[in-house]
């Protein structure tokens, strides 16, 4: 799975049919946490660069390089890209799992 397609925390809704078989763990969910507040690092430092770019090729690499740095990220908070996604789409349906991403996510605003 392209990381392109997922946005950052809580902003776009993805449909994974698999987390109906596995809700995700205390641990996962920090997991998602913390790799979510790198995706935002990477996904905003990439923004400005991608909308100044000169052509519509160099906007695409740019966003290729964005999104494979956000996959390594994820990978290295212990998740995969899917189970990232998968737990994004729990927390847009779940209001439980949503609420503890929340709680898990507020020492990380600033």
């Amino acid at each position: 799975m392209k990381l392109r397609h997922i946005a950052p925390l809580f902003t776009l809704t993805l449909s994974c049919a698999a987390f109906a078989d596995a809700a995700p763990s205390d641990k996962e969910l920090q997991q998602f946490v913390a790799a979510s507040v790198e995706v935002n690092k990477i996904n905003s430092a990439s923004l400005a660069k991608r909308e100044a770019a000169s052509t519509a090729a160099a906007a695409e690499k740019l966003e290729d390089d964005a999104t494979a740095q956000m996959e390594k990220a994820i990978e290295a908070k212990g998740l995969t890209s899917d189970r990232y996604a998968e737990i994004y789409t729990a927390t847009q349906n779940d209001p439980a799992i949503k609420a503890k991403v929340v709680a898990l996510a507020k020492p990380h605003r600033k």
